[in-house]
């Protein structure tokens, strides 16, 4: 084997073995590193608030207090009204147990038709797959206060261990807003005096790039929200506000989110006695909704400010996904966009920029929805021009 064989060879391995305990140490830190990236990608978000009301004569302290503090409000708002739909189905509860019992009887009655699975055997595969619910409810060895004692100190555990990253990720937010300046001169102290114009230009894109993409991505939800809210209570489904809600929070999550907010819409039409009517009008709410979100909403208001290609936002969705779970798959784009712009400033790392965007996909020329798209956004810009 000759020498550059096994260099090649070598250079892989370590590439390989170091990707690998690079994100097992990321996993491993989720606790610690998922606050940290949330509090930088939403302080980016609030920093335009927080430069405004410094223009106002606030001082920089207050300022970054208002702005966490419009963030906290927000949230406390958005859960205060999320609460009501989730009492009413905890409420509710029985009675949708209630009209499930049929449709599950004929699931399990269509299944022993087909594939010759009893309804018994059924339940009792089910429970295999469930520990929870089947083998490690039936040990006798524990007894029941112990076992319930404990998963009421788990479930404690976890409401405390969730409260305590949330007041965290707010302290978070209010230094670097407070602080953004000294973090911003300390990475220019990293770098050469007749570099600081280059890095300079990198972090106010990588910034400015974060800003409007996080920014169009939250008004993008809002508007979201209120036209599945709109669409699914004319099509009359029970708590239509939390399905909108949290289907438009999913389309954080490219291509699988909106897959994910229909079965959602769907199962909730369906558990809740909703006739074939309810299901055809939740399918037709959802394709026009999309279809505004995709081809008028979002290259206005969102536009290309993350420029990934399609495989690669797939990629590192269910990678963030594998690593963090649900935050790392809301904050994967946004992250893999700023570090896209940092590739393409550094001319070693170029190719891995070029790898990450969308330069070079439209070989083929313009498609069917670039040029609908086009077309669009030329109609809009020509009535912005007729009423300026």
């Amino acid at each position: 084997m000759d020498k550059k064989r096994q260099n090649f060879i070598l250079i892989t391995i370590g590439i390989v073995v170091g990707l690998y305990f690079l994100f097992y140490g990321l996993s491993k830190a989720q606790g610690f590193l998922v606050p940290l990236v949330l509090a930088i990608l939403v302080a980016m978000l609030m920093l335009p608030v927080a430069s405004k009301l410094e223009s106002w004569g606030v001082s920089r302290g207050w300022a970054s207090f208002f702005s966490d503090l419009i963030i906290l409000l927000f949230i406390a708002g958005l859960v205060w009204v999320l609460s009501f739909q989730v009492k009413s189905v905890a409420e509710d509860w029985p009675k949708i147990k209630e009209q499930l019992k049929p449709k599950i009887t004929k699931v399990e009655e269509f299944i022993s038709d087909k594939f010759g699975i009893s309804p018994q055997e059924q339940e009792k595969k089910i429970k295999e797959q469930l520990p929870l619910m089947g083998s490690e409810s039936e040990k006798s060895s524990e007894p029941s206060g112990s076992s319930a004692g404990g998963g009421a100190q788990s479930v404690v555990q976890q409401v405390i261990g969730a409260m305590g990253s949330t007041l965290l990720t707010f302290v978070y937010i209010f230094f670097f807003l407070l602080y953004r300046d000294k973090f911003k001169k300390s990475v220019l102290k990293f770098f050469p005096p007749e570099k600081t114009d280059e890095v300079m230009d990198v972090i106010n894109h990588a910034s400015k790039v974060a800003q409007q993409y996080l920014t169009g991505r939250f008004i993008l939800i809002l508007i979201l929200a209120i036209l599945y809210s709109i669409g699914l209570s004319i099509t009359g489904i029970k708590y239509a506000i939390l399905v909108s809600v949290l289907a438009a929070v999913l389309s954080l999550i490219p291509y699988i989110g909106n897959i994910i907010g229909v079965v959602l819409a769907l199962a909730m039409a369906l558990f809740t006695g909703g006739s074939t009517n309810a299901l055809i009008g939740v399918i037709i709410v959802f394709s026009i909704t999309q279809f505004i979100e995709s081809y008028i909403l979002e290259p206005f208001i969102v536009g290309r400010k993350v420029d990934l290609n399609p495989v690669m936002t797939i990629v590192v969705v269910v990678l963030g996904e594998a690593v963090w779970g649900l935050p790392g798959m809301i904050i994967a784009i946004p992250v893999l966009g700023i570090f896209k712009i940092i590739f393409d400033h550094i001319p070693v790392l170029r190719p891995v920029g070029y790898t990450l965007g969308e330069e070079g996909t439209d070989s083929d020329g313009e498609n069917m929805f670039s040029k609908a798209e086009k077309w669009i956004r030329n109609k809009i810009s020509g009535m912005k021009n007729k009423g300026s």
